[in-house]
């Protein structure tokens, strides 16, 4: 398993964005999770006892990114479950048109507003600005969060 991923927050006008930088797809993706739940709470749950399958894909990583970011945007503010862990492992769909896969067991636990320091909504992960790119031997990605 690899280190975690480096994760550094910028504003953006209007809107809330940040920067992961990780050693491969899933610190990646993992840590972008975990930037979208610091943007909706002060304190992030860590633990929890629910386990959910997801199995997302989409063309393109980029795509396939905004899927998982709106798939935990979702279950926190709508379905009040906060996703504390699960690492995804993403892997090419075997189609020839760049499609990939993700999947992930996660854990989660139920949002306690208070307890967590909610903060507030979080439209959508967007387009606007979306970078996903291999830079050497690490993955980076930025990511404008709608608010």
């Amino acid at each position: 398993m690899s280190a975690a991923a480096a994760v550094r927050s910028f504003d953006h006008t209007g809107d809330v964005g940040f920067e992961v930088v990780a050693a491969d797809l899933p610190a990646l993706f993992d840590g972008a999770r975990r930037a979208v739940l610091a943007e909706l709470m002060t304190r992030p749950p860590r633990g929890g006892d629910e386990r959910l399958a997801l199995e997302l894909e989409a063309h393109g990583l980029e795509r396939l990114l905004l899927r998982w970011l709106d798939e935990v945007l979702f279950l926190v503010q709508t379905r009040a479950r906060v996703p504390t862990g699960g690492r995804p492992r993403l892997r090419p769909a075997g189609s020839a048109d760049g499609s990939w896969r993700l999947d992930a067991e996660l854990t989660l636990t139920p949002l306690d507003p208070v307890a967590h320091g909610w903060r507030g909504e979080v439209k959508a992960a967007t387009y606007h600005g979306l970078e996903l790119a291999r830079d050497g031997e690490h993955w980076r990605a930025r990511v404008v969060l709608d608010v």
